[in-house]
Order: C-alpha cells, then sequence, then structure tokens
C-alpha cells in the first residue's frame, strides 16, 4: 500500500536506513548474479556528500525509510557517448536508485521516481538520466515502462568483469501545464 508512504529531501537521520536499503539491495542483486553495487559505490561517503549539497532523497512510511535516490546534474564520464536527445537543455542524472527489496513491486519505485521527476523540474531541467546494469531486467523494464528511452551502452572498467556494460536511458520532463 503506498498511501502512507512520503518522498521528501533526506536529513541527518535517514542516512542510515537509506544506506540499509542499498545494503539490501545489494545483497538481492548478488543473489541474482548481479555485481551492479559494490562497497566502493554507492559509499556512505557517496551518501554523505549527496546529504550535505541537498540531493540525497528517500521515500518513507511510519516503519522508515523504505527508498531512496540521489539526484543531481553529475553524469559520469562514460556517458560522453550516449546518444542523449536533449544534448544542450539542462538536465539531472539519478544515482542510486532503491526501494527496499520487501516493497519491490509496490508502487514505491514509482512514487519516488515521479518525485525525483518533480524535483529535477523545480530545479529548471528539462530531462533526466540514469544507467542501469545491462543484465538487470527488472530494472531495464522499470525504466522503460516509465518512460525513459534507451540512447546507447557504456562500459564501465571500474565493475567486476562480465558486469561493465550499462544502458544510458534519458527521459524529457514535460513542463506542467499553468494553463487552467
Amino acid at each position: 500500500m503506498t498511501g502512507s508512504m512520503h518522498a521528501a529531501a533526506a536529513g541527518p537521520d535517514d542516512l542510515d536506513g537509506a544506506l540499509a536499503i542499498i545494503d539490501g539491495c545489494r545483497a538481492a542483486l548478488e543473489a541474482q548474479g548481479l555485481l551492479q553495487w559494490t562497497a566502493e559505490y554507492p559509499s556512505r561517503a557517496f551518501f554523505q556528500e549527496a546529504l550535505a549539497a541537498g540531493n540525497l532523497f528517500v521515500l518513507s512510511d511510519r516503519e522508515g525509510v523504505a527508498g531512496v535516490a540521489v539526484l543531481d546534474g553529475s553524469q559520469p564520464p562514460e556517458w560522453s557517448s550516449a546518444a542523449w536527445q536533449h544534448r544542450d537543455a539542462p538536465f539531472q542524472v539519478i544515482h542510486a536508485f532503491a526501494i527496499a527489496p520487501h516493497a519491490q513491486r509496490g508502487g514505491y519505485g514509482k512514487l519516488l521516481l515521479a518525485f525525483c521527476e518533480d524535483v529535477a523540474r523545480t530545479r529548471g531541467c528539462r530531462s533526466i538520466r540514469i544507467d542501469a546494469f545491462s543484465e538487470n531486467a527488472g530494472a531495464l523494464r522499470f525504466w522503460e515502462r516509465h518512460g525513459y528511452r534507451f540512447r546507447g551502452e557504456v562500459r564501465f572498467a571500474s565493475k567486476p568483469a562480465r558486469h561493465q556494460r550499462y544502458g544510458c536511458y534519458e527521459k524529457l520532463l514535460e513542463r506542467p501545464d499553468r494553463s487552467g
């Protein structure tokens, strides 16, 4: 049930909950043979920097943090080869988007994503970008189902062998209709 969920900018008290979500997702992914996240990324230091910059967001309910995302304007250099459709428009990048394994497939990802897209619009951005591990079929379906379009594949040499290919995705953010 998504009615009791609330997305917001994270506060210092949300950091441990956000990291617990990442740890749970990392373990679930590893159990599927997907080595997309390591101890180096996303890390506590990464989340602390995002928190300090106002770029860490959480989805919470009465029991605590159920989802986490970082939203900022920095993209990895590996993305330079992607065929971005909106090259000249201001954009935001979603990093470390995760929903607690027990809460997945309940509409929580859709709520957190809609919140991130609203934040990007508020920041004056026209598009939003993300990458997804090429072997993570569930993540690929999620992004495509929510209007993100494939813009090319990139390789992260820092990832373990056979876990280096990532698809880049982009979505044009519609401006809110203010006519009525």
